[in-house]
C-alpha cells in the first residue's frame, strides 16, 4: 500500500513539474495571436499592442487592423512577410504599411521601411512604420495625429496578375512608447478621443441620429468676421457692398487728387 501510495506521488509530481515546464516554454508563444484581419476599416481586427498577431492571407489582398493610442505615444507597427516560394511565384512583389488615424487620414512615416520590394527568390520581407508622436490636441484644419483608435494597413503594391492569390503569411505588432518631449503642448484637450462612428449591422432608430465627435470651436476665439449673421449668402452680399464702397471712396480720392484744377475768371 505504501509503495503504491509512493508511486503514485511520484506520478503526480511529475505531472505537475512538466505542465510548469509546459506552462513556462508555452508563454512567449501564447503571446502571438491569430487575429483575422478585415477587408475595410469597418471590419477591421482588433490588435492588443505589444502582442504579435499571425494570420495567413493571399497577395493582393488589403489587410486591417486597428489599435488605441494615447496622447504623448509614439506608433511602432512592424509587418514581417513570409511569402511563396519562388517556384510558385513568377516576379517580384512590392508591400506598403500605411497608418490610420480615427478620421482615416494617412499619418505619413517620419522613420521606417514603409515600402519594399521582393525579388522572386526573396522569401521575406519586412515593412516597418513610426509617425508624428500622438498629441493632446491639435487645429481642426491640421492632420495632426490625435489620440484615438487607429489603424494598419498592409497592402500589395505591385503583384504580377499570375501570382494573384498566392499565399503569404503575415505577422504584424504594434508597440507604443512615451514620443518626443519637443511636440507643441497646449492647455487645451481633446474632449473625445477620435473613434470610427460607423457601427456596421446596426440601424438608428426612428428620431435617432448618429453620434459625430468633433472638436468644439473656441467661441472666445471667434472674431467679428465670423458671424453666424454672415453664414450663407450674406457673407457675399456684404463683402461685396464693402468692396464697393472702398472702390468709390478711393476714387472720389483719387479724382480729387488727379483732377485738373478750373479757373473761372481767367
Amino acid at each position: 500500500m505504501t509503495t503504491a501510495i509512493g508511486g503514485l506521488k511520484r506520478t503526480l509530481a511529475a505531472v505537475a513539474a512538466a505542465f510548469v515546464g509546459v506552462t513556462l516554454f508555452a508563454g512567449p508563444a501564447l503571446a502571438d495571436q491569430d487575429v483575422p484581419p478585415g477587408t475595410s476599416f469597418q471590419g477591421a481586427g482588433t490588435l492588443k499592442l505589444g502582442e504579435e498577431a499571425r494570420w495567413s492571407a493571399t497577395e493582393g489582398e488589403y489587410l486591417y487592423w486597428r489599435f488605441p493610442a494615447k496622447a504623448g505615444k509614439e506608433i511602432h507597427a512592424k509587418v514581417d512577410l513570409d511569402l511563396a516560394p519562388a517556384n510558385a511565384r513568377t516576379g517580384p512583389v512590392t508591400y506598403r504599411i500605411e497608418i490610420y488615424d480615427g478620421l482615416r487620414r494617412r499619418q505619413p512615416c517620419v522613420e521606417g521601411k514603409q515600402v519594399a520590394t521582393a525579388q522572386k527568390t526573396d522569401a521575406k520581407l519586412a515593412l516597418t512604420c513610426t509617425p508624428r508622436t500622438v498629441r493632446d490636441w491639435a487645429e481642426p484644419w491640421s492632420t495632426d495625429p490625435l489620440p484615438g483608435m487607429y489603424f494598419v494597413r498592409v497592402a500589395a503594391m505591385d503583384v504580377p496578375d499570375l501570382d494573384a492569390g498566392t499565399a503569404v503569411k503575415v505577422a504584424v505588432q504594434v508597440d507604443t512608447k512615451s514620443g518626443d518631449d519637443q511636440v507643441p503642448t497646449s492647455d487645451r484637450k481633446l474632449a473625445d478621443p477620435l473613434v470610427p462612428i460607423t457601427k456596421a449591422g446596426s440601424v438608428l432608430k426612428s428620431g435617432q441620429t448618429a453620434d459625430t465627435r468633433s472638436v468644439p470651436w473656441d467661441r472666445e476665439s471667434d472674431h467679428w468676421y465670423q458671424w453666424k449673421w454672415m453664414d450663407g449668402p450674406n457673407a457675399r452680399w456684404f463683402w461685396t457692398a464693402m468692396a464697393t464702397f472702398v472702390a468709390v471712396v478711393f476714387g472720389i480720392l483719387g479724382y480729387q487728387i488727379t483732377r485738373k484744377k478750373r479757373h473761372w475768371f481767367h
